[in-house]
């Protein structure tokens, strides 16, 4: 890879040989040079896939070189720099590393100064004339003899050790890219004059990420201020840098967003990086990721818990609107972890019984061992998704500001019609249940722990990766996770709702079948609105349990 065209990456192996058909198949933003693809030159200009070749499929004498095909590529107006690519090629003689450096040195020969692109001009004609005919035919070059003689120099030069490892049988052992790139930097020395490059800032990429189809955001560090790294990064991305974040120290960052016409703007980077930072944690409430719409940073007090590739990863679930598959598969995967904790759940109560019809006759007694099995299940899944720096997605920290406690009334309103996981301690369901006892007391301290764990925790944590979420200081909605975590916790309720507690029944008369989904429903939302607007997952459990509280006395 070459520091001034990030967005081009050269890929040299000497067994790499594509037939012609699969050559045409290859990702868009794909160039093969000089014999890496088995077929007649070829510019697939819709999917962008070209083939710079002069061997098969061609007549030889009539057909340009590989580099001399870059070169009118590049003057014609192709520009690297509008998507990524990739260059293959399998041989690296003089013609392909050629071709190789006149892509990687596009910007530089299309600046307009006329001294560059001299020198690249006169030498890459002339090998292209030596490689198509024949070293005899240099004079069709039509320079002037001291001028021939000169660049046949510089590139007798270039050519110097290739000639001494063919000479010594050792071409084909040499490392190809190892070579490949020692010739690209003998032929910046002879292109380039002394001190070109000493006013480039080298600009040291740490992460880059696709925000929309034609817009990047791109991490990186360099010893400047931020407009004048963004200058440098328009020069080096051209009209595909969307955003950039500057890297100041390991854990301050500075982030701008360069295209004012992207579908969102950094607030909405601001709040996922928020959700997803653990740094944001500490320190008081101003310790966030913020700024205006255009330019902001890292949460000031301890900077950020993220790394580059972290912080491109928010960008990129901020600005790029998630597919319908990638939702369902959040839906889906949130969907079969809820599955695998309450069936745990239910295989301990039926163990050793062969009747499987007999299982909700044998809750009431073995409700201590439901609750403990899919709560094991439910704080192992917890414990494996959270990793190093996903505390803050699944909720793993103490709450955020107060409007959370808005939800208290909510939930002990819905808990009276049976929205909680609150198990009466003596009847359930007209069956005769052990006297109330340690047993009884545990399972009430475990159902709401249970319900939160699972729910709250890990099903409303899968979700916020594809979807938006609230936060404590933001407007309030009802957002995806919540209302899907809210229908997951009313539907394996229905498995238990002949167990819970309802005492609203005791002195009203309910449809059961009616009023409990709507509680359970109702309880489920406050909760998650509970969990989101504190961004704590021991918020919604303290309201579970005040749930359980109102509907126990």
């Amino acid at each position: 890879m070459c520091l001034e065209a990030p967005e081009v990456k050269v890929r040299v192996d000497r067994n790499l040989s594509v037939t012609a058909s699969a050559a045409r198949r290859y990702p868009s933003g794909t160039i093969f040079l000089d014999g890496a693809a088995q077929g007649e030159p070829f510019l697939d200009l819709e999917r962008q896939v070209y083939n710079l070749d002069h061997h098969e499929g061609c007549v030889r004498p009539f057909t340009l070189s590989a580099c001399e095909q870059a070169l009118v590529l590049v003057f014609r107006g192709l520009d690297l720099r509008e998507r990524p690519w990739t260059l293959y090629a399998n041989e690296p003689d003089l013609d392909t590393v050629l071709a190789i450096w006149v892509l990687l040195n596009s910007t530089h020969l299309n600046s307009g100064n006329p001294s560059i692109r001299r020198e690249v001009v006169s030498m890459v004609r002339l090998e292209g004339l030596i490689d198509s005919h024949g070293l005899e035919y240099r004079e069709f070059a039509g320079y002037p003899e001291d001028y021939l003689e000169e660049v046949y120099g510089k590139l007798e030069r270039l050519r110097e050790e290739e000639k001494e490892l063919k000479n010594g049988d050792r071409w084909g052992q040499t490392d190809a890219l190892d070579y490949t790139a020692s010739v690209l930097q003998t032929v910046d020395s002879e292109v380039y004059p002394e001190g070109f490059f000493e006013t480039f800032r080298g600009v040291e990429e740490l992460a880059k990420c696709e925000l929309t189809n034609n817009r990047i955001a791109v991490v990186c560090r360099a010893d400047c201020g931020i407009y004048e790294l963004e200058k440098d990064l328009k020069r080096l991305y051209g009209k595909r840098l969307g955003v950039m974040i500057q890297q100041k120290s390991p854990k301050t960052y500075t982030l701008r967003q360069v295209d004012p016409f992207l579908r969102v703007d950094l607030d909405a980077a601001y709040r996922k990086l928020n959700v997803l930072d653990p740094a944001v944690e500490s320190g008081s409430s101003a310790n966030r990721w913020g700024g205006s719409s255009e330019i902001g940073g890292s949460p000031r007090q301890t900077g950020t818990a993220l790394g580059p590739v972290d912080i491109a990863e928010a960008c990129r679930l901020a600005y790029r609107r998630p597919t319908v598959f990638e939702r369902l598969g959040s839906v889906g995967l949130a969907a079969l972890c809820s599955a695998l904790a309450m069936l745990a759940g239910w295989l301990a109560v039926i163990w050793g019984q062969f009747d499987l019809s007999q299982a909700a006759g044998l809750f009431p007694w073995r409700r201590l061992d439901f609750a403990l099995v899919a709560l094991a299940v439910s704080l192992v899944l917890l414990i494996s998704l959270v990793g190093k720096r996903r505390r803050r997605v699944f909720g793993l920290q103490f709450p955020e500001g107060r409007g959370w406690m808005l939800m208290a009334p909510p939930v002990m309103l819905a808990s009276l019609a049976g929205g909680v996981w609150a198990l009466p301690m003596r009847s359930v369901a007209g069956a005769t249940v052990p006297p109330p006892g340690v047993e009884s007391v545990l399972a009430l301290l475990a159902f709401p722990l249970l319900a939160e764990v699972l729910f709250r925790g890990v099903v409303h944590g899968l979700l916020v990766r594809n979807f938006s979420i609230q936060y404590s200081t933001g407007r309030w909605f009802l957002s995806w996770p919540v209302a899907l975590s809210a229908i997951f916790y009313a539907a394996w309720s229905a498995s238990l709702s002949g167990y819970l507690a309802m005492p609203l029944a005791a002195v009203w008369p309910i449809r059961v079948e009616v009023v409990v989904p709507l509680a359970l429903l109702v309880n489920g939302v406050a909760l998650g609105m509970a969990r989101e607007r504190s961004g704590s997952l021991p918020a919604s459990v303290l309201l579970h349990y005040l749930g359980v509280a109102t509907a126990v006395v």
